[in-house]
């Protein structure tokens, strides 16, 4: 696997989208952890604290690929991730042709 070479301005953008969507999903388990027990919306809440963990380990993995130089590259085939991709979706693990 080959990391890709993404400019430290780059880099340093995507961080800290990173870091502001970990902050936003920290808030909200936060925030649904202290919500009044409501039987009617209760599997609601479930189903939010599960999506919220999921994608607070996908950013958790990001910076973390961040901090190793993976970051950018597919965790399949090794080929970049665009930087389009990425910049919709920092957290990004797949090339187009491997999400497929």
């Amino acid at each position: 696997m080959v990391a890709v070479t993404r400019s430290v301005a780059d880099l340093a953008w995507f961080r800290r989208e990173l870091e502001r969507e970990r902050e936003f999903r920290l808030e909200q388990l936060i925030h649904l952890s202290y919500e009044v027990s409501d039987p009617a919306r209760a599997d609601v809440r479930t189903k939010l604290t599960v999506g919220a963990r999921h994608a607070l380990a996908e950013i958790d993995a990001a910076l973390f690929r961040i901090s190793k130089g993976k970051f950018g590259t597919c965790e399949l085939c090794g080929r970049p991730i665009s930087v389009q991709v990425l910049a919709a979706c920092p957290a990004t693990r797949l090339c187009l042709s491997c999400e497929r």
